[in-house]
């Protein structure tokens, strides 16, 4: 369980928000894309990504951009579902800052690269929130990934029924860490969106 947190700086110290200090920064182990961060459990096979995406105009409505920043981080094989949709907050942005968030799953399929001891979860819960920066024409995109393997993990499959809001320990921890991300999320240079400014308050 995530209890501790720490601030932690991201994209340069431009953005800083409460990452779980058991996770440790991806980079350090290897190359991660400019417009991403991305950190990984420790002890663990969860992570959370975030990432600068450019802003979704088509479609324009935030509910279904949202579905299309998910439909574009799931690969093509697997199978996606999106259980519920929802508005969430965010303390340290502008009033009026667009912000939704999904809790959704995907089933990876198996590896077909012949290696056999990969771990293939049986599902993967993906908690995604969009935030639409309109004046810095970008979609900032926080996801915290849970992917649930069989042998590895608590709970076991019985136990896990998102249909009916049984979410299990390992989502309700990942709604945990979401919260908090949102909750401490702050921009600190604006500049970060291409010299672009914060709305007028």
């Amino acid at each position: 369980m995530t209890d501790a947190f720490k601030s932690t700086e991201l994209f340069g110290g431009a953005i800083v928000a409460n990452l779980p200090a058991g996770y440790g920064d991806v980079s350090n182990i290897r190359e991660v894309p400019d417009h991403q961060e991305i950190y990984l459990d420790a002890s663990g096979f969860s992570s959370i990504v975030i990432e600068i995406a450019e802003r979704v105009t088509d479609p324009s409505a935030d509910n279904e951009a949202l579905k299309f920043h998910f439909e574009d981080i799931v690969d093509e094989q697997d199978t996606g579902r999106i259980w519920r949709t929802d508005v969430a907050h965010l303390p340290h942005f502008p009033p009026n800052t667009p912000c939704l968030s999904l809790l959704a799953t995907t089933h990876p399929q198996p590896a077909t690269n012949g290696n056999t001891r990969a771990l293939t979860p049986n599902f993967v819960a993906v908690l995604l929130t969009m935030i639409r920066l309109e004046p810095q024409s970008t979609d900032l995109i926080v996801t915290v990934n849970i992917p649930h393997i069989p042998g590895h993990q608590e709970p076991t499959d019985d136990e896990v029924d998102i249909e009916v809001g049984k979410l299990g320990s390992l989502v309700e921890e990942g709604v945990k860490i979401r919260d908090e991300v949102l909750r401490t999320l702050e921009i600190k240079d604006w500049g970060l969106f291409d010299g672009g400014k914060e709305d007028e308050v």
